[in-house]
């Protein structure tokens, strides 16, 4: 964050004291490979623990995470509330998913930061509701669905004002 901010007061002493054409350092480019670095990161994490046996059970009986869940038609109609062993294995994946989360820390940018942050607060929340037998598995499958999409627009939004402001 301190390269960040030194980066920043560096280019604008820079460009204060310069009337040249000399065109500026391309720092959004840098953030956006940086980004893209992390995301994968992020997301060869979130990979293996899908290969775990209790992933394949969630992905299975519980939550569609992934595209090719088996039952995601059923899971997302489903009006069954989670059962005890359910509940269990679906706390230890959540336990499991939590090395990938703090990957999110690394992006170059606080408000990046920030909508991951913000989705893990929510879709733990979907995940606390379903638990505690308030929502269903349908539902749990719905709010985590929109909150997946919410979290994607707001990326995109964020990602364009930041490449808007450069």
């Amino acid at each position: 964050m301190k390269n960040i901010y030194r980066s920043i007061a560096l280019l604008v002493i820079l460009l204060s004291g310069c009337a040249t054409n000399v065109a500026p350092i391309n720092k959004p480019d840098v953030s956006i490979v940086k980004v893209n670095e992390v995301q994968k990161k992020i997301a060869s994490c979130v990979a293996e623990v899908n290969q775990s046996e209790d992933a394949k059970y969630v992905d299975e009986h519980i939550l569609v995470l992934t595209d090719k869940s088996p039952n995601a038609k059923e899971l997302f109609n489903s009006s069954d509330k989670i059962a005890s062993d359910q509940a269990a294995v679906l706390k230890r994946f959540k336990e499991s998913t939590l090395k990938c989360r703090v990957i999110a820390n690394e992006l170059p940018s606080p408000a990046l930061v920030a909508v991951y942050t913000n989705f893990y607060i929510n879709i733990d929340a979907v995940y606390k509701d379903l638990i505690d037998k308030r929502i269903t598995i349908g539902v749990a499958n719905q709010e985590r669905s929109m909150r997946i999409q919410y979290a994607k627009e707001r990326w995109a939004q964020i990602l364009k004002a930041e490449k808007g402001s450069s």
